[in-house]
């Protein structure tokens, strides 16, 4: 059957005839077309959640080491005035700092998040 319709393919194009698809043909194509073009789109949507998630994740890490870094910080100025060391006063300055720039950080997060292009606002 293959041969037969090899035999008729090579008949047309010696004629100088193209090849018509019939009907039914052309509606699988037309049907393949379609689930091929919605896997794509559920590929890009399943792809944004993915990277929506590690940024999540990011965020949450960051978080995490300026916390322990607060921590940290915190541990070694109550160190520093329990000694009476000179530059006690200047480092309670930095750990003040640090601690404003956190707050800032959670209060602005969305901001960040959405001027970087995720979440619903952003640059695009």
């Amino acid at each position: 059957m293959f041969t037969k319709s090899l035999s008729l393919a090579n008949k047309l194009a010696v004629a100088g005839k193209a090849y018509q698809p019939s009907k039914a043909e052309r509606r699988a194509f037309a049907l393949l077309s379609a689930l091929a073009l919605t896997n794509r789109a559920a590929f890009a949507q399943g792809a944004q959640a993915a990277l929506e998630g590690v940024q999540e994740t990011v965020l949450g890490i960051v978080q995490v080491v300026f916390a322990i870094g607060l921590i940290v910080f915190l541990v070694v100025v109550v160190l520093k005035f329990m000694r009476g060391a000179p530059d006690a006063l200047g480092s309670l300055g930095w750990l003040v700092g640090a601690v404003i720039l956190w707050f800032g950080f959670q209060l602005f997060k969305d901001d960040l998040v959405g001027a970087v292009g995720g979440g619903q606002g952003g640059v695009r």
